[in-house]
């Protein structure tokens, strides 16, 4: 389980950012046209990637990944009929003439020089950046937008995955009551009735948090065993619906929660699934909202 989910001596999980692992693009990156990026359904660093995507109406080519560790050389991800490359390692080799010794993680974006960054805030900031009418991290509220992005990844993105891969009972409990804070912490926040985390417009914030919240009740609070439901947070049920509606959701959200009953053999080494029918969201299908939600420059 260490080599999947590495983790310390107390059992806890822990994120590989070492510096062979990690790809970021030059300050100021500027897209050239030439870029791929490569995504699966499964991961929600992926998937708040192709939200930036679909929220800004950047274009680029995109490569849909399929998670199959039994057939990956390293990493868990395949290119099924790819003639170039049979999985992600193999892009991560060529691109860099074998000089890659890291994780092979996606989401990845490269163009026609080589590796740009294996890193989903990067990649949404290349994004964002090449936006002409929305802009996720506008001016003035850049320091807001990175604290509140930092909060809920310590307390509900990175933290359900501490509960799923915790190897003592102390990790778990110390994983499980981060989530709880942050799922209590949002809830508080969406009282007031916003629609959105820092106000009446979309940002960055809420594509990060979107990914957790639409597979939390299906995946990691089965799966990982974190704590609650999102429909047990009144204003988070509120506010995941109002994203469920304003936002493309970007993946197939049945699949990727399969994914994780299928893929993580570590959590369920029979591979059972959830059910034969489609996983449903629990928050799908909430109100109708405009495009006057989205920012957009003057």
């Amino acid at each position: 389980m260490n080599t999947l989910a590495p983790h310390d001596s107390a059992g806890r999980f822990v994120r590989d950012y070492s510096p062979d692992s990690t790809v970021t693009a030059p300050e100021g990156y500027v897209l050239d046209g030439s870029e791929v990026l490569y995504v699966g359904e499964e991961c929600p660093w992926c998937h708040r990637v192709k939200l930036a995507l679909s929220a800004t109406g950047v274009s680029m080519k995109v490569v849909m990944l399929t998670s199959d560790a039994a057939r990956a050389t390293k990493g868990g991800w395949v290119l099924d009929g790819n003639p170039l490359d049979k999985d992600l390692y193999g892009v991560y080799q060529r691109l860099s003439d074998g000089s890659y010794n890291g994780r092979s993680t996606a989401p990845l974006l490269v163009n026609s020089e080589g590796l740009v960054s294996n890193e989903s805030n990067d990649i949404m900031k290349v994004i964002n950046r090449a936006s002409r009418s929305v802009d996720l991290r506008p001016k003035g509220l850049e320091a807001e937008i990175d604290d509140k992005n930092q909060y809920y990844f310590d307390n509900l993105q990175n933290a359900v995955y501490k509960c799923g891969f915790a190897t003592s009972q102390e990790a778990y409990d110390e994983a499980a009551s981060s989530v709880s804070v942050g799922l209590s912490a949002l809830d508080s926040v969406l009282s007031d009735g916003r629609s959105f985390l820092l106000g009446p417009k979309l940002t960055e914030c809420d594509l990060k948090i979107f990914p957790t919240l639409c597979r939390y009740d299906s995946a990691y609070s089965v799966l990982f065993r974190a704590p609650g439901k999102v429909g047990l947070y009144q204003n988070v049920d509120r506010y995941a619906r109002r994203l469920a509606a304003t936002v493309d959701p970007a993946v197939d959200l049945d699949r990727a929660v399969r994914g994780y009953y299928k893929q993580l053999f570590m959590l369920n080494p029979g591979g059972i699934e959830v059910g034969s029918e489609p996983v449903e969201v629990v928050f799908s299908g909430g109100e109708k909202v405009d495009d006057a939600y989205f920012l957009k420059e003057s």
